[in-house]
């Protein structure tokens, strides 16, 4: 189970806009590989959807069937809360 936590309003190149769901998963405890301890995390994803802004609104809280995965990707540069770069080779998708 996933539950809708926001919304955000895109802008695409040509100028329109669209709404991407931002979800949220249960926690996962990870062990940290600096200090081998541990912390809580979610799993984080969004989808695109064809709501309007005020529909999307409505969703949080709203609770879907499914779950968040983590899928193997192309290596890409990612800037933590901390200011720190790291790469990473996944992401995290929504699977119904």
């Amino acid at each position: 189970m996933v539950t809708v936590t926001n919304y955000k309003v895109h802008e695409k190149e040509d100028g329109d806009t669209y709404i991407r769901l931002q979800l949220s998963g249960g926690i996962n405890m990870v062990k940290s590989k600096v200090s081998g301890l541990f912390y809580a995390t979610a799993r984080r994803a969004s989808i695109a959807c064809t709501l309007s802004e005020e529909g999307a609104k409505a969703m949080i809280g709203t609770v879907l069937d499914g779950e968040i995965e983590k899928v193997e990707s192309e290596p890409y540069d990612f800037t933590l809360d901390t200011g720190e770069t790291v790469e990473l080779t996944h992401r995290w998708v929504f699977a119904p």
